[in-house]
C-alpha cells in the first residue's frame, strides 16, 4: 500500500539526476536501484509485497513528471531519470568501461544484439539468461553471477516481476548492483519502438506508447494509473504548495547526488 512513510522513504533515497544514477552504479557494492513511475505506484497500491520491494530498494529514481512532482512535495527537486536513458548513456559513452555486466530477461535475439551494441562502450556482458522466468531460481542465479564476477545486473523485465526478482537475487547473495530497466533493452535492440527524440524532449513518451499499443495500455494509464495519481499524488502536491517543505532529514550516500561516487 502507498503510505506517507513510503513516500518519505522514496524522497530520502531518490537519486536526483542522471549523474547521480551513474555514480551509484559505478560505486560498486551490493545495492539495488529501482526506477519508480506512476505504474509502479499503481502496483504498490494493490500489492503490499510490491510496496515493500520499493521500500527495500537502496535508491530510487523519479521516472515521469508525476513522481518528480511527488518528490518535490517532499522538498527535493529531482530531474526525470529513466531506465531507457540510462541504457542510452551506457551505449553512447565509455563511463562504464571495464564493468562486468549480466542481462536477465529480454528476448534472446535482443540480448545478443544489445551485447554487441555495448562492445564499443567497453562494458563486458559476461552472462545472459533469456529463458523462462519460471525457471529463474534466485539462489541459482546469484551463484552464477558470483561465478562470473558480475558487477552490474541489468534486469530487462517489466514490473512487478522484474523488481521483485531483482530483490530476491540480491537477498540470495549477489553482491553487485541491480538495476531493472524494464523494456529498455528490447527498445534499443529494435524489438519495440523507441520514441523519437522530440517526443522524449516533450516528456510525451506515455502518449507515444499509448498510440502504438492502445488496447494494452489504455487500461494501465486510465483505469489503473489515473486514480492513483488523483488519490495519492495530487493531494501531496497541493498540500506542499500550501505548506513549505524541508529537505528530508537523512539522505543516504549524499555525495552521489552531485554525480561523484563516495
Amino acid at each position: 500500500m502507498i503510505t506517507e512513510e513510503l513516500i518519505d522513504q522514496m524522497a530520502r533515497k531518490c537519486l536526483v539526476n542522471d549523474d547521480a544514477l551513474d555514480a551509484a552504479v559505478l560505486d560498486h557494492g551490493s545495492k539495488r536501484i529501482q526506477t519508480v513511475n506512476l505504474h509502479h505506484l499503481a502496483l504498490a497500491s494493490r500489492s503490499a509485497e510490491f510496496a515493500r520491494t520499493i521500500e527495500r530498494a537502496d535508491y530510487i529514481t523519479a521516472d515521469g513528471w508525476p513522481i518528480v512532482s511527488l518528490m518535490r512535495s517532499r522538498g527535493i527537486d529531482p530531474a526525470r531519470v529513466t531506465g531507457s536513458e540510462f541504457i542510452e548513456r551506457m551505449l553512447a559513452g565509455r563511463q562504464f568501461h571495464g564493468v562486468k555486466a549480466a542481462i536477465l530477461g529480454a528476448s534472446r535475439d535482443a540480448g545478443f544484439d544489445f551485447r554487441g551494441q555495448l562492445h564499443d562502450s567497453g562494458l563486458h556482458v559476461v552472462f545472459r539468461d533469456h529463458g523462462s522466468r519460471r525457471d529463474w531460481k534466485p539462489k541459482r542465479v546469484a551463484k552464477k553471477l558470483r561465478k562470473y564476477g558480475v558487477q552490474l545486473l541489468i534486469i530487462a523485465v517489466t514490473p512487478p516481476f522484474g523488481d521483485m526478482i531483482g530483490e530476491e537475487i540480491r537477498l540470495a547473495g549477489f553482491d553487485g548492483v541491480v538495476v531493472n530497466v524494464g523494456g529498455a533493452v528490447d527498445m534499443f535492440a529494435g524489438d519495440t519502438s523507441l520514441a523519437p527524440e522530440w517526443v522524449r524532449a516533450a516528456k510525451m513518451e506515455w502518449f507515444y506508447r499509448l498510440a502504438l499499443e492502445p488496447r494494452r495500455l489504455f487500461r494501465r494509464y486510465f483505469v489503473e494509473c489515473l486514480p492513483v495519481f488523483v488519490k495519492y499524488v495530487l493531494p501531496q502536491v497541493w498540500r506542499a504548495e500550501r505548506v513549505p517543505q524541508q529537505l528530508p532529514a537523512s539522505r543516504p550516500r549524499q555525495a552521489l547526488t552531485d554525480g561523484r561516487a563516495a
